[in-house]
């Protein structure tokens, strides 16, 4: 499988993800043409690609309208428990597709697992060929069973969205804000993320890409950082015991390949 997320972070997130035949994008929240020619530079068409929404948020939805309105017939899939909540806030009745279990996009086994937030929200999981992608963004805790049912990935995009220091010294956030983000119905901060991702290393997973993070209260080489040093401390060494990527919000990741 191929993986590269396309934008990640507060404004939009769009996550693109190829099987040998079958071409998925989870959540479409940035500019379609944005991702159009980022496709194109992947050497990527758009033909026959789907959608997997995870919550209904702007940020995560924003240009899947453009997008099918460019790409008709384009299938969109969202999880039945947030299909009305992402009919209030698009026009995307007639490509909607609903899901409660796992499914399939051609070859590719799609396999959906609900996390904690302010809206119904899913992570996903594609499998194919014995390989294993997750993706887990926009939850306020990591359970220990959403832990271990991910630790058998090659590779996991995890939310690593702020910072707690810089996010209760905002003095543009409100207390009722800050309080929702910190919550468990809010966002993984840096250093819940460098807890599960030492716990998945420890498992076994050597891949990650550190997603969503916050223009306001996070900045990539604080992300990046933090998670490292927790790591670095254990004795495990980058390249040596794993790999790490910061997805950012106005340029892709590297393309992944996993063989």
């Amino acid at each position: 499988m191929k993986v590269c997320v396309l934008g990640s972070g507060s404004s939009g997130n769009c996550i693109f993800v190829a099987g040998q035949s079958s071409k998925v994008l989870i959540d479409l929240g940035l500019c379609a043409t944005r991702v159009e020619k980022t496709l194109a530079l992947l050497g990527e068409s758009c033909d026959n690609i789907s959608i997997l929404l995870t919550h209904s948020h702007h940020d995560h939805t924003s240009g899947v309208e453009s997008f099918c309105h460019r790409h008709p017939g384009t299938q969109v899939f969202c999880h039945a428990d947030a299909y009305e909540e992402i009919c209030k806030r698009t026009h995307l009745e007639k490509n909607l597709k609903t899901f409660y279990g796992d499914f399939y996009v051609g070859e590719i086994t799609v396999s959906p697992f609900e996390v904690n937030h302010d809206v119904f929200c899913v992570g996903y999981s594609l499998l194919q060929n014995g390989k294993k992608i997750t993706i887990a963004t926009d939850l306020g805790v990591m359970p220990t069973a959403l832990v271990d049912g991910i630790c058998d990935s090659d590779l996991v995009i995890i939310e690593s969205n702020h910072d707690e220091r810089l996010l209760q010294a905002n003095a543009t956030y409100s207390p009722t804000l800050k309080r929702r983000i910190l919550s468990k119905c809010g966002h993984l901060s840096n250093s819940a993320c460098a807890d599960t991702v030492e716990k998945l290393v420890k498992a076994g997973v050597r891949r990650f890409i550190l997603a969503h993070l916050s223009k306001e209260n996070n900045y990539p080489e604080l992300a990046y950082q933090t998670t490292r040093d927790r790591l670095l401390a254990l004795g495990l060494m980058e390249g040596e015991h794993y790999e790490m990527e910061i997805a950012r919000q106005d340029k892709p990741t590297s393309l992944f390949i996993i063989e």
